[in-house]
């Protein structure tokens, strides 16, 4: 069980933190900093349920959301070091479904006007959202706006991965492959990828190569009914007022059983503990304590940049806002994370990675200092633009600058 560690030099970074839930920006949260070896900074504040007064602790349970997407990656990782797939593979090859896909041109009276192929999408493309695929991120957006038609809670409570992957191969393509950076289902599509290959559910996959050997004991697709006290509740941001609370049933009913899709993108729930022994895999390069998931040459793969000519993903991307709002202009990417390419930018040093949760859970691994950071809380900002943290000065703060 953790307990606070709070030492005088950190008293800017305590400072900072508490004045989040004092302002209202965060009900609750917990930030852990680990540097050379050992814990520095680890303190809660605020409120895992507002209504009923009950604090935040270090055993909360958090919807994680897309800070799923690194752990889908190493467990497909791990199939791909038994040698099951490569990263150039066309992902028609094990999901036929992504055979004949077409491609968005424009659309011309409502109708979607599209076009053939270049070449087929890779694995790699999955891992690095440059696949063509969509989200339904932008109401705006043609072909987002087939995703938010055919995509939404209601079906995805009772369709399982693989029914949800055929709906997702049914929709035009944004734009030819390798082309853009686009954030997408790409990952959920390497959930699926890790069912086939290893002739297992995702859910038990997981459980049997990650969350147990990792001590991960709170860490699933759904809430088990013994531990819903211990489960936070979330809100929203809603500036200069106090926050709203969200007890929509995609945020509350989607994390228990009766919720057949299991996403790799987004779905799972956990906790700070569990969280950071899986963090140390990346700091240990594959290992944690005397056990190797990984050799050190494929985490190097993960965390290498993807992006071509060594750019950014705002360089790269299809719509400018969406990477802007994820405050990822210093970043390129890697396998299912952002990988740091530009220096001076932050604090941490060439080679950082990590990624984020849309409910404000966010973590960064620091190889050359040996650094992690982690944050979570359970708070949505209204729009991708809004900041209900900087992420900058907090960095900064945990780098004693």
């Amino acid at each position: 069980m953790f307990t606070p560690i709070n030492p005088p030099n950190f008293i800017n970074l305590n400072d900072f933190l508490q004045k989040l839930v004092d302002d209202n920006n965060v009900p609750g949260l917990i930030f852990l900093l680990y540097k050379q070896g050992k814990i520095e900074f680890l303190q809660k504040y605020g409120w895992q349920d507002i209504e009923n007064k009950i604090p935040i602790e270090f055993d909360t349970i958090f919807r994680i959301y897309s800070m799923t997407k690194p752990i889908i990656t190493i467990g497909l990782m791990m199939l791909f070091e038994e040698g099951k797939f490569k990263l150039d593979d066309p992902i028609n090859k094990f999901l036929p479904e992504f055979k004949g896909m077409k491609v968005f041109v424009r659309e011309e009276d409502k109708k979607i006007i599209t076009e053939e192929l270049e070449r087929e999408i890779t694995v790699l493309d999955l891992f690095t959202h440059t696949s063509g695929l969509g989200y339904g991120s932008f109401e705006d957006d043609p072909i987002d706006k087939i995703y938010n038609e055919r995509i939404s809670y209601d079906n995805l409570k009772s369709l399982s991965l693989e029914e949800v992957i055929k709906i997702v191969t049914d929709i035009p393509l944004r734009f030819q492959p390798g082309k853009y950076f686009r954030y997408s289902y790409s990952i959920d599509v390497l959930g699926r990828l890790i069912e086939v290959l290893s002739g297992q559910s995702l859910d038990v996959y997981l459980k049997e190569k990650i969350f147990q050997p990792l001590d991960m004991n709170n860490s699933s697709f759904y809430v088990p009914e013994n531990k819903l006290d211990k489960f936070a509740k979330v809100y929203l941001y809603n500036e200069g007022n106090p926050l709203q609370l969200v007890d929509t049933p995609n945020v509350v009913e989607r994390f228990s059983k009766n919720y057949k899709f299991l996403s790799g993108g987004g779905g799972l729930v956990s906790t700070l503990h569990d969280y950071f022994n899986f963090t140390l895999l990346f700091s240990n390069k594959g290992k944690f304590k005397e056990k190797r998931f990984l050799q050190p040459e494929t985490m190097d793969l993960i965390t290498n940049n993807y992006i071509r000519d060594n750019k950014t993903l705002t360089d790269f991307a299809i719509t400018k806002d969406l990477v802007e709002g994820l405050r990822l202009h210093a970043y390129g990417q890697g396998l299912g994370i952002r990988v740091l390419v530009k220096e001076n930018v932050t604090p941490s040093a060439s080679g950082e990675h990590g990624w984020g949760g849309a409910a404000m859970t966010y973590y960064w691994v620091d190889p050359l200092n040996d650094v992690i950071g982690l944050f979570m809380s359970q708070v949505f900002a209204p729009a991708i633009n809004i900041q209900v943290i900087d992420a900058e000065k907090l960095m900064k703060l945990a780098y004693g600058i």
